[in-house]
């Protein structure tokens, strides 16, 4: 007789690993596309059925338990398991031999987080503009999720995530390393010589970058920092670390400046994958097809430039 599961259903995992993510009922809300009154079901479903109370409500919303945030980690591990299996194939590219010279004027406004923004693809948007001149890029630099729907006049996001959302197509296009940088000011210069010696140090914390991934994938037996400076915005956090406040843990992505210039070193050369990658996403209906196929292929260009 067939084992009867006794998996919670995917919504309810997905709504909860969005709300302990995103710290917040009403972010899950949105990103999800979901009444913050569902998100808030799914969560007490959970907690039901695991007879624990994974949040603690407050009188200005819900902050998720140590156990929440260890039970995250793992359900985001899953997922990201399962978008990797079912990811489907590239999509043909349509009319791939027009020139690009023979084509219309295209304005392709594209929603993105501020750091990645300034710090990754802004330097490097001059080589898109000579090799696609009929389209004109439109940065929108946000922290709040793009809905694509038409109505907020974006066409396609670049976001950094699991790649689950629902109700748009969402190509990776880039993973990312992630790493502890600190400044050659913080305590003089004395690097930790152990991975176990971080938790001596001052360790800087990014709202959505948590350090228990990296923890677990160098063998630390550490939980997420407490009383540690929190960051909301990736690029005030490598700031603190380069004026020397604490060791912050830093994507690649978002450091290569930094580093070049000697303002921050990177401590051991132990690679170690972010469980969450770079995704273009857009609307399966975007008039603009053409234009997003574009952005999608010079993307994936410019990562294999960056590894080269």
């Amino acid at each position: 007789m067939q084992k009867r599961s006794h998996l919670p259903p995917l919504q309810t995992l997905r709504a909860f690993e969005t709300a302990v993510r995103l710290a917040s009922f009403t972010r899950a809300a949105d990103e999800l596309a979901l009444t913050q009154g569902a998100v808030s079901q799914h969560v007490r479903a959970l907690e039901a059925k695991l007879g624990v109370s994974l949040f603690v409500r407050e009188r200005g919303g819900a902050v998720p338990t140590q156990q929440a945030h260890a039970l995250a980690l793992q359900i985001r591990q899953g997922l990201n398991v399962l978008e990797r299996a079912f990811d489907a194939p590239m999509r043909k590219h349509k009319n791939a031999g027009m020139r690009d010279r023979a084509r219309e004027p295209v304005q392709l406004t594209i929603s993105v987080l501020p750091p990645f923004a300034d710090r990754w693809l802004a330097p490097r948007l001059g080589r898109f503009a000579r090799k696609h001149p009929h389209i004109e890029l439109s940065l929108r630099k946000e922290t709040t999720l793009a809905r694509l729907n038409g109505h907020d006049g974006v066409d396609v996001a670049l976001r950094y995530g699991p790649g689950t959302w629902p109700g748009v197509q969402a190509e990776r296009f880039m993973e990312e390393e992630i790493f502890p940088v600190m400044s050659p000011r913080y305590r003089d210069g004395a690097r930790p010589r152990r991975f176990a010696d971080l938790a001596h140090c001052t360790l800087l914390k990014h709202r959505y970058q948590p350090w228990e991934p990296w923890f677990q994938a160098v063998g630390l037996d550490l939980t997420e920092p407490r009383g540690a400076p929190v960051f909301d915005d990736a690029g005030k956090l490598l700031d603190a670390a380069s004026d020397g406040r604490g060791i912050a843990l830093a994507r690649a992505s978002l450091v290569e400046r930094e580093l070049a210039e000697g303002r921050l070193v990177r401590l051991w050369k132990r690679r170690v994958t972010d469980i969450y990658a770079h995704f273009v996403v857009w609307r399966a209906d975007s008039p603009k097809h053409e234009a997003i196929d574009a952005l999608r292929r010079w993307l994936r260009e410019e990562v294999i430039r960056r590894a080269g």
